[in-house]
């Protein structure tokens, strides 16, 4: 009875030095992984205080990395408590395959939001066309971005299509030149006087830059009509009310100089064949 005691206390001692020995290392991983996680996480709040995040990015990413970090610290417990972790991590790597194909363009839209959001291709309030769709950015999201068109209709354009397209901001400078400002003269015209009207016009706006002075050339040699272009610079906010007020000023102002605006013209030649000749070819 003495031996059997002795020996159960003997394995009693073995294995509970053992079990204790697992036992603390398991709570100073978890205090270690912790502190790890608290440390990272303030560190990605910190970064972004710094930058122009959107909150809803900002949220997403602090989320999906505490879920990582805390999986990554169970896996690593799980190793040291004997488990075989082979297993586990490929299971996690099929299941994240099939996740990945089942939401393949959701995942696409937020990863693209994510360079949208770091890139800044345009901001809420600019002017964009996107893929042919011309209006406001009223909200960049993380999956799907949202537009006013010029005629006030709500436009939500999935992230994926607009990061993956020509994206052009009419506002992200605080200058720009117009560059479809064309205006026809007749051949008849003086060209020279034209060109003078024109720079006239521009040199009386005040919102019209003066350095560059306002370009204007001769575009063409139209069909009915010599095409000047006329390309000044202007702020941003004044560019369609300069574009607007620059065509009905030269209109009244060619108008007034007798320089002819041409409506389009086709020169029609006609032959006639006599009736004899007529007769002949029947023949």
């Amino acid at each position: 009875m003495a031996s059997f005691l002795q020996t159960l206390v003997s394995y009693y001692n073995e294995n509970f030095s053992a079990y204790s020995s697992k036992i603390l290392t398991i709570i100073i991983i978890l205090v270690i992984g912790y502190i790890a996680i608290k440390i990272i996480t303030k560190l990605i709040a910190r970064f972004f205080d710094r930058v122009d995040f959107d909150r809803g990015v900002e949220t997403f990413i602090e989320n999906a990395s505490k879920v990582i970090l805390w999986i990554v610290l169970l896996i690593i417990l799980l190793s040291n408590l004997g488990v075989n972790v082979t297993g586990l991590l490929a299971g996690l790597g099929i299941m994240g395959i099939i996740v990945g194909f089942a939401l393949q363009d959701t995942l696409g839209n937020l990863a693209s939001g994510v360079f949208i959001l770091f890139h800044k291709p345009f901001r809420v309030g600019d002017t964009v066309n996107i893929a042919g769709i011309v209006g406001t950015v009223d909200k960049v999201g993380i999956s799907a971005c949202e537009f006013t068109s010029p005629d006030k209709v709500k436009i939500t354009i999935p992230n994926r299509k607009i990061w993956g397209d020509v994206i052009q901001n009419y506002t992200s400078n605080p200058t720009r030149t117009l560059f479809n400002l064309d205006v026809g003269i007749s051949y008849g015209s003086d060209i020279s006087k034209a060109i003078k009207v024109i720079k006239d016009i521009f040199r009386e706006d005040k919102r019209v830059y003066k350095d560059p002075e306002p370009q204007i050339v001769i575009k063409s040699l139209g069909d009915s009509a010599i095409v000047i272009t006329a390309r000044p610079t202007v702020s941003n906010s004044d560019y369609w009310p300069v574009y607007f007020d620059s065509i009905r000023k030269i209109k009244e102002e060619f108008d007034r100089n007798g320089i002819e605006i041409p409506f389009p013209q086709r020169e029609v030649w006609l032959r006639e064949e006599s009736m004899g000749e007529g007769m002949k070819k029947k023949k």
